[in-house]
C-alpha cells in the first residue's frame, strides 16, 4: 500500500524539481536577456565627427541588432511562461497528493500493490503455492473430511 503511493509520491516530486529547476535557468537566462535588451535600447546613437546628422547605415544595424535581442528575449519568455506554469501544475499535483494521505488513494494503490505481488508470485511460478484456488482447496480438504 505504501510502497506504490510512496512510489508516486516521489516521481511527482523528483519531477516537480527538475521542471522547477529548468524554469529558474530559463528565468536566468530571461533576465539576462532582458537586461541586454534594455541596455541595448538605451544606449544613445553616438554621432560620428562633427556632423548632425546621423549614420543610416549605424541606425539600421543598431535596429536590427535590437530587433535580434528582442525576439531572443521573446522566445525566452515564452519558454519560461511555459516551464513556470507547469512547475506550478505539479507542485500542485503533487501537494493535491500528499493531502491524500490516509483517504481513499492510498488504499487503492495498496489493492494495486497486492495485486502486483500476487502477479508476480504467479509469473515466478510460485503461484501454485500462493494462489487463490490452492488456499480454497486446502481448506475444503481440511474441513470436508473431518
Amino acid at each position: 500500500m505504501i510502497l506504490l503511493y510512496s512510489v508516486v509520491l516521489f516521481v511527482l516530486a523528483a519531477l516537480a524539481f527538475v521542471v522547477r529547476c529548468q524554469a529558474r535557468r530559463l528565468e536566468r537566462k530571461y533576465v539576462r536577456a532582458a537586461a541586454e535588451t534594455d541596455k541595448l535600447a538605451r544606449t544613445p546613437v553616438i554621432q560620428p565627427g562633427n556632423g548632425g546628422r546621423l549614420d543610416p547605415c549605424l541606425s539600421a544595424k543598431r535596429q536590427y541588432q535590437l530587433a535580434l535581442v528582442v525576439q531572443k528575449r521573446d522566445r525566452l519568455e515564452a519558454r519560461y511562461c511555459a516551464w513556470q506554469a507547469l512547475a506550478e501544475r505539479l507542485s500542485r499535483l503533487t501537494g493535491a497528493m500528499r493531502a491524500w494521505k490516509g483517504r481513499k488513494l492510498p488504499y487503492t494503490l495498496g489493492m494495486l500493490d497486492v495485486a502486483g505481488v500476487l502477479a508476480l508470485a504467479d509469473y515466478l511460478v510460485v503461484g501454485d503455492f500462493v494462489s487463490g484456488r490452492h488456499l480454497v482447496h486446502l481448506i475444503t480438504s481440511l474441513f470436508g473430511n473431518g
